[in-house]
């Protein structure tokens, strides 16, 4: 069952439903009236609407973790994945404006002898570059880590640049490395973590104490888990919160609706209260911006022309209003968050779906600001959102079907002809390592089934063929594809797991 709580006055509705929105408190009674169009909004769906001085929103329904049925609140901690992103740049204005990481140092300052690929000299590019996304590199192997695997030491760092990194054109090109990179190079040069720093230099002095870095922070039934929408025969699935470990620079926050207002108001105010350190240069700063994207033609998760990149937000264009937006997108969970400085409003949405709910967040957020504008179209979008929404959650879960239907279909699994026994899976069971500690992973029997543990990460194995597993931590993620090798007397030696090498046994 649904349970709403919204803090929307009565008057504000009768000027929604009557007069249109030209304030923002009438803007945010029609957005209460068009959620409620919506007959499930499930499992949990949060909204919250500012001004600098007040909180014209707080809307929050249904349930923060679909099996246990307990509600979402306002204070529920829900994860915002790259939202994280503003927050660290607002810490990076903060200690820039101290002197403790000057944003204009360079990586080579502090990783002297660094190599990266392809002619890219790791010498010519700052701090300031790395959170602008500017660096041309990619390295899936250390965002991959970072998101999805655990804790990576920051003394490997310059390891793992130069055995895995990828050069790519100069420009700007979102990525997660730039903010992974950053966060290694402050505990290098600080002894601390960005996480410890974020406590002490934001959540601390903004008195966010339902906002962290650490899942640990809270327990599982406080937190708000991620969901899949499997269909009406078999419903939610469930995905449980990050470990500390996969909470990292470019994405490692949980925060909640009420904490996302203080967020939101110090964004529209252009500075802290008075004792918080944050100053109205470090917002400047922070809100500045520093990177060409060439975004115009609206591909982006706003679905507005887009311009620039400051320290962790978007620049967009809303009918000639500055329009701040940054999203966040990680198995289980949508979000997004937004602030328009000449409007004086800001609006976050949050959903712990990433196929029900999830399409929704981005859209509810832009109706708020065509009902404020009282855009021509308004009326229009409303209902054709209203009209599609039932279809497009259908469609994508067909689509997400189709896709994983169509890798089970593939001639490599044969058929899925394959039932080992209990005896012949315990042949598999062991830790096995590539050589690099980074990718160690350990399988291991329970009951009738083999599972795989990769630092935090784990899932199922489907045997499909003799000596040929599927893995997937979840059923929409991507299958892994663990294949293994016998020796001469046919025992179990090799493996080759998912295109990362070939592994041996490491006990």
């Amino acid at each position: 069952m649904l349970r709403t709580v919204s803090l929307v006055s009565a008057a504000a509705l009768c000027l929604a439903a009557h007069a249109g929105a030209e304030t923002p408190e009438g803007a945010a009674a029609s957005l209460d009236v068009f959620l409620d169009e919506f007959p499930d909004l499930g499992p949990g769906y949060a909204v919250v609407v500012v001004t600098a001085d007040d909180v014209l929103m707080r809307r929050v329904q249904g349930e923060r973790r679909a099996a246990s049925g307990d509600p979402m609140t306002t204070d529920t901690p829900i994860y915002i994945a790259s939202q994280t992103k503003a927050y660290m740049g607002l810490l990076a204005a903060r200690l820039d404006a101290e002197g403790i990481l000057p944003l204009d140092s360079v990586i080579t300052d502090y990783w002297p002898d660094l190599a990266l690929p392809d002619g890219v000299t790791a010498a010519d590019w700052t701090l300031r570059d790395l959170i602008t996304h500017q660096v041309p590199i990619g390295n899936d192997v250390v965002t991959g880590l970072e998101a999805y695997v655990g804790y990576v030491d920051p003394a490997d760092y310059p390891r793992l640049l130069a055995d895995y990194s990828r050069a790519r054109e100069a420009g700007f090109e979102y990525d997660n490395l730039g903010y992974n990179i950053y966060g290694a190079i402050l505990e290098t040069a600080t002894g601390r973590s960005w996480q410890d720093w974020l406590d002490a230099y934001l959540f601390e002095p903004l008195a966010m104490d339902r906002t962290s870095a650490r899942t640990s922070d809270f327990s599982l039934d406080e937190l708000s888990w991620g969901h899949h929408w499997l269909g009406e025969d078999d419903g939610w699935y469930e995905i449980r919160p990050k470990t500390d470990g996969m909470m990292q620079s470019a994405g490692g926050l949980v925060t909640s609706v009420d904490d996302m207002a203080v967020w939101l108001q110090l964004q529209l105010r252009g500075e802290g209260p008075e004792g918080s350190g944050i100053t109205a240069d470090m917002v400047s700063m922070a809100q500045t911006g520093f990177v060409e994207t060439h975004q115009e033609d609206r591909r982006n998760a706003a679905e507005l022309p887009c311009s620039q990149y400051t320290l962790g937000w978007n620049i967009c264009d809303f009918e000639g209003h500055d329009f701040y937006v940054h999203g966040g997108g990680y198995t289980g969970i949508r979000t997004q968050m937004a602030f328009s400085p000449d409007l004086g409003v800001g609006v976050a949405a949050f959903s712990n779906s990433d196929n029900m709910t999830g399409w929704l967040t981005s859209r509810t957020i832009n109706m708020y600001f065509q009902f404020l504008t009282e855009h021509e179209t308004a009326d229009r979008m409303r209902q054709i959102r209203i009209e599609q929404y039932p279809q497009r959650i259908q469609r994508y879960l067909d689509v997400r079907m189709e896709r994983r239907d169509a890798v089970m279909a593939e001639d490599r699994w044969g058929g899925w002809s394959w039932t080992p026994g209990a005896e012949e899976l315990a042949d598999y069971a062991g830790r096995w390592t590539n050589g690099d500690p980074y990718f160690d992973v350990e399988l291991r029997q329970v009951g009738p089934a083999l599972v795989f543990n990769w630092g935090d990460m784990s899932g199922t194995m489907v045997p499909a063929v003799a000596d040929l597993f599927a893995g997937q931590a979840s059923p929409f993620e991507a299958v892994q594809e663990f294949r293994f090798e016998r020796d001469e007397s046919g025992a179990v030696v090799r493996m080759n797991w998912a295109g990362t090498g070939t592994f041996t046994r490491a006990d």
